[in-house]
């Protein structure tokens, strides 16, 4: 299944939900009939650097929501853009994660729609882009997971999504594909109703921190795996790097959060 199969339908509800396109507009009319002008792209771009810098202010989310809007502002002069495309899946990610935090399913559902429809123009657009496919797979756990009816359904576009980011680069937010894909396999039923397999989960999950030790989420997630697979001890060590992380830029916004969840863990843990 390709890219321009699905993209043209999806891409026009996006238009219409995101405020990307204008509505009048669809897909098939925003091909390269032009050559964009110096002038447009210097906007274009000076619109993304602004976005980053709400972007590293996202504790605020109010200071997320304006990183997006500044991020449409730079799809409507250059709508094929794919700095611009998959930072708005990031975004729109990191609001359907806000959504589900708060129990709001319908909220999540939407943002992740949003964030599905961004990637995938950006890997139409970038067949190698490697956060595209990032965002993509993100954006589908966000959908499952507010949409458990459908949740499984999703499990393979999403491990194939992330396993081409991966191959593409490796190294994209720690490890954050392998990181993910860990996740789902420790999440996720077993076989035969689906590729659940803790063993596989942690030793993907311990060699992410073996090359990106320094991110507190992956010590939380491999926590999560040594937990489930009753290996207490493990666990509780990997649990003490992230309550001693300090916040550094990438992730002093979420830190607070992993912590949280850490001692969380800690407490339901049996005594050994």
């Amino acid at each position: 299944m390709t890219h321009r199969v699905l993209l043209p339908t999806l891409a026009a509800v996006g238009a219409l939900t995101a405020g990307c396109f204008p509505a009048q507009i669809h897909l098939g009319r925003l091909g390269p009939d032009r050559i964009l002008t110096d002038d447009e792209i210097r906007k274009a771009d000076q619109k993304i650097i602004e976005a980053d810098k709400m972007w590293a202010l996202r504790a605020d989310p109010a200071k997320a929501e304006k990183a997006l809007d500044l991020l449409r502002e730079s799809l409507q002069v250059a709508p094929h853009n794919t700095q611009a495309l998959w930072r708005a899946a990031r975004v729109s990610y990191w609001m359907a994660e806000r959504a589900g935090h708060a129990k709001d399913e319908k909220k999540q559902l939407e943002q992740a729609d949003i964030g599905i429809t961004y990637a995938k123009h950006a890997i139409f657009v970038d067949t190698q882009s490697a956060e595209g496919n990032y965002y993509l797979g993100l954006n589908y756990a966000m959908h499952a997971d507010a949409s458990k009816s459908t949740g499984l359904s999703l499990v393979k576009p999403m491990l194939n999504a992330l396993k081409r980011s991966n191959e593409l680069d490796d190294e994209l937010d720690y490890g954050g594909a392998r990181r993910v894909m860990g996740q789902i396999y420790m999440s996720a039923p077993s076989w035969p109703t689906s590729v659940g397999d803790v063993d596989q989960a942690i030793e993907l999950l311990e060699d992410v921190v073996e090359d990106f030790a320094d991110y507190p989420e992956n010590h939380l997630v491999l926590a999560q795996a040594y937990d489930k697979a009753h290996k207490y001890s493990d666990a509780r060590k990997q649990l003490n790097l992230v309550l001693a992380a300090q916040p550094a830029p990438d992730w002093a916004a979420e830190l607070p959060e992993w912590q949280e969840h850490a001692r969380t863990l800690q407490k339901k843990m049996p005594l050994q």
